[in-house]
Order: C-alpha cells, then structure tokens, then sequence
C-alpha cells in the first residue's frame, strides 16, 4: 500500500540539492503485513549488509516472530519501507496490536527482543534532513488506522549518527543497555576494565571449578551443539524461576519455538547476522550458557543462564562471560553490547546508556491511551530506583516460589 508524501521545509529542500545527500522528498513509503515478509527478504538482507541497525531486527529474526509469537500476541506485523527508486533506504519491523479501545503500533517481538532501532541505510543517516522522516511515518500510521505510536527502547544513536526517530523530549525508556569498546590484545584489555583484585578473584573461582572436574569452554557451531546449548538455558532459567519466582521469558511453548528456530535460522548462510552461543560444561554437564548475535562487529548479548545449586558459588556466568570478551576481542569484535536490565556484573564492565520511548497519539483514543502508557512508565521508573523495594519483591516472590515446589 503506497503513502501519501508530506513535504520537507525550504530549508530541507536546500540540502537535499548537494550532491553527497539524499532527496528525502523523493522517499516513498510503503508498508507490508505478515504474510508479505517473505516477498521482502532479499532487500531486507541487503540493508542488513549494508545498513545499521540492531540485530534484533535481523528478517530472520522477525520472521520468526511472525511465525511463533504474533497470533498469541493478537497482532500484525506492519513492516515500513522507505525507497528512492529501487533502493531500500529504511526498515521498520513494527507490529499493530488491537484490543476493545486502542489500535498501538510497537516495535515487532518487544517484550521478547530488547533495543530497537530498525534498519536504515548509512546515506540516508547522513542526511541532515532525516529528522523529517518521523512526522511522515506519523501520518503514515495514521492512515493506516493506528490511534497510538508507542515504540518502545529506542537506540539514542544508530553507528555513529544520531536516530531520526529519537526527540530529546521522548520519554526516558524503564531500561538502559550496557554497552562498551572492546580492544585487543584481550589480555591487555581485561586489565583496563577488571581491577587487579576482581582478576585474582576470577582465577580463584576458576581453579576451584576445575578441581571439581574437567571444566570446558566451547562456543557451539553444529546444530546439535546449538540444541543442546538452548535446552540446556531453557532448563536453567525454569529452575531459576522455581526458586526464586522471577518469571522466565521462556515459560511459554511458543516463545521455546521462537528462540530456537531464530538461533537456527540465523545460522542460515545468506544472513548477515549470526547465532553466537557459548556454553560452559564440567565434565559432560552444561553448567552455563551464553546466545549472543553478531552484527557487523558488534556483539549483542542476548540471553545467559547459569545452573542452581552449589555451584553457583564459583560464579559459573561470570566466569563464561569473560571468556567470551575475551573471545570477541580475539575476533576484532569493536562493541560488546549486555542488553537490557541492570545487573552487577554488567557494571564491572560499562556504564548505562539510556533509551527513548516515543509515544505519540494519533486519535482522541489515543491521547487517552497514552496518558495511561506515560503513568505506567512514571511509576515503572521510581520503583526500578526503589531498591527496597526491590529487595522485599525478590523475597516475597522467592517466598511464594518456594512454597509452591
């Protein structure tokens, strides 16, 4: 379905004219539902190549969503595409969910994803003009009959350029992600980030663990090891739901489905973006797990699980997360990236870097809508600071967890 076109100002127009930008007003939209993901696969695998944008948006990736989580979620992927000409210059996975009073559009897959930018390609972030862009997807949203704009954990910059969808006004997001510059020799590197007492610390824990029994590192490239790796995190994070309460994002069997067709269809040797997964075993048994996505040379940390039990003692995540920075700085990986949520290791090793929300009302349903939406995160943001709070939380829930067992 092709858009209507708003036009840019004067000034815009001006710029547009040198040689070394694009003409914005020459862009046309047009937006795809599910089942014409498959009709844009070798243009959004292009971009991927040739583009910026996060690996959570990778087609395979999206497409997999579609197929496992999208009719639970009762919503329909609605993929923006921007072109000039026959090129594709921008994409945009979101998704369009109704219920009785609002029709929202957010990003595709965001409660299980993380940080969204979608795909654009590096001329078109260096127009200056790029800013235009946002009040013409509004409108294009609109017509579509969405009452609603509420993407959700958006990248303040994308590469080196700053995110055309991103205003200084948008709400801050309820997470931050945690990434930073890797470097090699990796050696080298670890003492710039770990202090001398943390690097003794880790070798401690390390030679306990390898008194206990053959202790392995292994990043997984067949399928079975792949399989293995994904049961294994699965079993883990249930166990630790089980004790402590804090719900796994893997609870349900369609989201398993999603998380292991993705892995294994990333692994696909046409796409750009790919599977890393890491496991760490004592003797034959998996006792911590790391899925990662590469993107260009950007590493982003997915998902990890360690076992329960007394072997968390020796620390068995943190031990395999420091194998695999080492890993990735052996590789001439520039960026390792931890994701969403505030974790103590994570602080060992960056600072946060905050995110946007752009919530925008579109209908008068939707300024209702989004003043609930805006109360919601005020509140979401004060308890995440609350700290007792959050420690009477993890309690309670490991209590009640507890007692159901």
């Amino acid at each position: 379905m092709a858009l209507s076109q708003s036009m840019a100002t004067s000034d815009c127009t001006s710029h547009a004219t040198r040689q070394d930008t694009l003409d914005l007003d020459r862009l046309s939209f047009q937006i795809y539902v599910s089942n014409d993901l498959l009709h844009l696969r070798s243009d959004w695998l292009n971009l991927e190549v040739q583009g910026n944008g996060s690996a959570y948006h990778a087609y395979e990736w999206c497409k997999c969503w579609t197929d496992h989580i999208s009719e639970e979620e009762k919503a329909t992927a609605l993929i923006i595409t921007g072109r000039i000409g026959g090129k594709l210059h921008v994409l945009l996975p979101l998704a369009l969910h109704k219920s009785h009073l609002t029709n929202t559009v957010r990003w595709l897959g965001e409660v299980l994803f993380n940080q969204n930018t979608g795909y654009w390609s590096k001329e078109l972030l260096s127009a200056p003009q790029a800013h235009v862009l946002r009040p013409r997807i509004m409108q294009a949203l609109k017509d579509w009959g969405a009452d609603l704009i509420h993407l959700g954990n958006m990248a303040c910059r994308i590469g080196s350029h700053d995110n055309p969808l991103v205003r200084l006004s948008d709400t801050t997001s309820t997470n931050a992600i945690y990434p930073f510059p890797l470097a090699a020799p990796a050696e080298e590197f670890i003492k710039t980030k770990r202090s001398k007492a943390a690097r003794k610390k880790h070798r401690s824990k390390l030679s306990k663990l390898q008194s206990l029994g053959k202790l392995s590192f292994t990043a997984e490239h067949t399928i079975d090891g792949a399989t293995a790796a994904l049961d294994a995190m699965i079993c883990q994070r249930e166990c630790r739901q089980a004790e402590t309460g804090i719900p796994t994002a893997f609870a349900e069997p369609n989201h398993q489905r999603f998380v292991r067709e993705a892995f294994t269809n990333l692994a696909k040797n046409d796409s750009p973006t790919k599977p890393e997964i890491y496991i760490l075993k004592l003797d034959d048994r998996i006792i911590s797990t790391c899925l990662s996505l590469r993107s260009g040379k950007r590493i982003y940390c997915y998902c990890t699980s360690i076992i329960s039990g007394d072997l968390m003692r020796y620390s068995p995540g943190e031990l395999l997360m420091q194998h695999v920075i080492e890993d990735m700085c052996k590789q001439g990986m520039e960026v390792f990236d931890f994701g969403l949520g505030e974790e103590r290791f994570k602080l060992a090793w960056s600072e946060p870097e905050y995110l946007k929300d752009w919530i925008e009302p579109l209908t008068l349903r939707g300024k209702l809508a989004a003043t609930l939406e805006n109360a919601k995160l005020s509140s979401k943001r004060k308890l995440r600071n609350n700290q007792s709070f959050w420690q009477l939380y993890r309690r309670t829930r490991g209590f009640f967890a507890r007692m159901q067992r």
